[in-house]
């Protein structure tokens, strides 16, 4: 299996468009996206908030600054791992391969190096307890469940708002 962050089909695109929103529900940073729309460029599906944007606020210190990119590479990161794992756990009811996850991997480090000069072992970390954390949650009978719901009713309405997003996956925050 090769990583390929393009969508094979509709169905592939709603199940990682799920996964980005499940995503976002369960680090409860939801209120990042303003909506989902199925109808979309796949990389104009997610309608994002302005505050999932980088702040070149002169009064901030570098330091603070960086450690701001580094926790939104965290949830972006966090996001596309959930596109893929939601397609592939979820929707082809397949695991990945330690080749792929590790292709996965050095797709990271060079986002993580040119986006916030992380050094191969910090992404390591980052990304092992991303794909942990997200590897059980999609796994989980459950949460496999919400995400078919999740993913039929986008498929039916084609686009969603932020408190219709929030509605639908308020079952996550049951489990």
């Amino acid at each position: 299996m090769n990583i390929d962050f393009k969508y094979k089909d509709e169905q592939d695109k709603c199940y990682g468009l799920t996964g980005v929103a499940m995503s976002a529900v369960i680090w409860d940073v939801e209120n990042l996206i303003s909506a989902i729309c199925l109808d979309s460029d796949a990389f104009q599906s997610i309608k994002y908030t302005p505050q999932l944007l980088v702040d070149g606020n002169p009064e901030i210190s570098p330091r603070k600054v960086l450690e701001i990119n580094v926790e939104k590479y965290r949830l972006t990161m966090g996001m596309i791992l959930s596109n893929i794992l939601c397609r592939t756990y979820v929707l082809d009811a397949k695991f990945i391969n330690h080749k792929t996850k590790q292709n996965i991997l050095e797709y990271f480090v060079k986002e993580g190096n040119n986006e916030c000069s992380l050094e191969r072992d910090e992404v390591e970390d980052i990304f092992n307890k991303n794909y942990d954390y997200l590897s059980r949650i999609f796994s989980h009978p459950e949460v496999q469940k919400i995400a078919h719901d999740f993913a039929n009713k986008l498929s039916d309405c084609r686009t969603l708002s932020q408190s219709e997003i929030i509605e639908a996956l308020q079952a996550l925050n049951m489990l």
